[in-house]
C-alpha cells in the first residue's frame, strides 16, 4: 500500500470531482519518486498535523483534513503541503480557492518544486479553471475584509481578479466603523465579472438640546457648523470624541462647549453668552502737576484722567505754560485698557523773556529815579534890580 503523501491524496482528489472526463486531471508519480517525502520535510509538530490531516481525508472529512493541513503548512511553512490544502478545497467544491492555493505553490514553492511537480500544479489549475470565473472586487474604502459566499477572500484594495465558482455568488464587505455591504452576481463558466461596493459610515445620532441664556437671536454651531437658531434640537452624530456646540449673536461674545454625544443618552446643554465690550479704558498721568490733558482735541482734566473711550486710536496731548506740548497717539482695544504716562520738558528758549521784561522795567524805574534825583529844584525866586518885579527861574523849557 502506498504511504499516504501528497501523491495519494491527489489521487482521491482526481476521482472525487465529479466532472466531465475531460477535466479530470491525472496525477503524475513523480511527487513519489523525491528521495523524501512531504512528511519527511516536516517538523515533529507539523507531522502530527500532517497524519491526522491524512486521516480524516480518508475518511471523507474534506473539511476537517483542509484545516490540518493548513495547520502543517503553518508550522512548517513548507510550500509542498498547499498542494493538499489545494486538494481539499477542490473537493469541497470551493474550486476558486483552490485555484488560488495551487497559484500559492507555484509563487512560494519557485525552486523548490520539481519539474513534475510544478507540471502537476498547473495542470490542476488548467482543469478547474473552466469551472470558475475570475471576479474584480473594487471597495470604496481601504481595509475592509471582503467575503465571497462567506469565505474570506482577502483585505481591500484585493491586489487584483479572484477566482470564484460559477453561477450566484454573493460578495459581503465588513468594516469597523461602516455598515456592512453586500452584492450578487451571477457568473457564468469561462466569463469574468466585476462588482463595485461603496461602503456607507454606521452612523449613529442622539437628539441633542441646546438652549442659550443671553440674546434672543443666538446662532447655534456644531463643530463649526450652523445648524440653527437657539432653542436647538436636533440629532448629532454619536461619537468617542467630543462636539463643540458654540453659540454666536451680534454684540455678544461667542461661547464654545465640548461634550461627548451617546447613544441613548439624551444631552441637553445650556451655553451662556456675555455682551460684548464695545469700549475700553484709557489712563493718563501728566507730569508736572497741573497739566492740561486732552483726548481728540477735547480738554478732558489735568494731572491724571482715566475713563471709558470708544475702540480704536485715540490722540493724547498734555500742556502746561512754560513747557513744550505732549502729543501722542495710543491705540485702546476692545474691553481692555491702556495707560499713558506724559512728562513735559520745560522750554528754556522762551523762559528769559519774562525775565527780560522785567529787568526793563526795573532799569527802567531806576534811570527814571536818578533823573528825578539829579535834576535841581527850583530855584528861589531871585530879587532883581528892577524892582518891584520878581523873576522866577523856569524849571523847563520849550523849544
Amino acid at each position: 500500500m502506498p504511504s499516504p503523501i501528497r501523491r495519494c491524496v491527489a489521487l482521491l482528489v482526481a476521482t472525487a470531482l465529479v466532472a466531465p472526463v475531460a477535466t479530470t486531471v491525472t496525477p503524475t508519480p513523480a511527487h513519489a519518486q523525491k528521495p523524501k517525502t512531504v512528511r519527511d520535510q516536516l517538523p515533529e509538530e507539523a507531522k502530527k498535523h500532517w497524519d491526522a490531516a491524512l486521516q480524516l481525508y480518508q475518511r471523507g472529512n474534506w473539511d476537517g483534513a483542509r484545516t490540518s493541513f493548513n495547520a502543517a503548512y503553518e508550522a512548517s511553512k513548507n510550500p509542498r503541503v498547499l498542494f493538499n490544502v489545494a486538494v481539499c478545497e477542490k473537493n469541497l467544491g470551493r474550486y476558486g480557492r483552490a485555484i488560488d492555493i495551487f497559484k500559492r505553490e507555484l509563487a512560494e514553492g519557485k525552486g523548490q518544486l520539481t519539474p513534475s511537480e510544478e507540471a502537476d500544479v498547473k495542470a490542476q489549475i488548467a482543469g478547474l479553471e473552466q469551472y470558475v470565473a475570475q471576479l474584480t472586487i473594487d471597495v470604496s474604502e481601504a481595509g475592509a475584509e471582503v467575503y465571497v459566499d462567506d469565505a474570506k477572500v482577502g483585505t481591500s484594495p484585493l491586489p487584483g481578479p479572484v477566482s470564484v465558482q460559477l453561477g450566484e455568488r454573493r460578495v459581503r464587505v465588513s468594516k469597523p466603523g461602516f455598515a456592512d455591504a453586500q452584492r450578487s452576481i451571477e457568473l457564468k463558466g469561462g466569463a469574468s465579472g466585476a462588482v463595485q461596493i461603496k461602503l456607507v459610515p454606521n452612523v449613529k445620532t442622539q437628539l441633542v438640546s441646546v438652549s442659550v441664556v443671553g440674546p434672543t437671536n443666538a446662532i447655534v454651531k456644531i463643530d463649526g457648523k450652523e445648524v440653527g437658531s437657539a432653542p436647538y434640537k436636533g440629532q448629532v452624530t454619536v461619537s468617542p470624541e467630543p462636539h463643540q456646540f458654540t453659540a454666536e449673536a451680534t454684540g455678544w461674545v461667542p461661547t464654545t462647549q465640548s461634550a461627548v454625544v451617546r447613544e441613548n443618552e439624551a444631552l441637553n446643554l445650556t451655553l451662556q453668552m456675555s455682551e460684548e465690550q464695545q469700549k475700553g479704558k484709557l489712563v493718563v498721568f501728566a507730569k508736572p502737576e497741573g497739566a492740561t490733558i486732552e483726548i481728540d482735541g477735547k480738554q478732558v482734566g489735568a494731572t491724571r484722567w482715566e475713563g471709558p473711550v470708544g475702540v480704536g486710536t485715540h490722540q493724547i496731548v498734555v500742556k502746561k505754560q512754560g513747557h513744550y506740548t505732549w502729543s501722542y497717539d495710543v491705540d485702546v482695544p476692545k474691553g481692555g485698557e491702556r495707560s499713558v504716562t506724559a512728562s513735559l520738558n520745560e522750554d528754556r528758549n522762551t523762559s528769559f523773556v519774562p525775565w527780560l521784561i522785567g529787568t526793563l522795567l526795573v532799569v527802567g524805574a531806576t534811570t527814571a529815579a536818578i533823573i528825578v534825583v539829579a535834576q535841581p529844584k527850583d530855584q528861589e525866586p531871585v530879587n532883581g534890580t528892577l524892582p518891584p518885579f520878581t523873576v522866577n527861574t523856569p524849571s523847563s523849557f520849550r523849544f
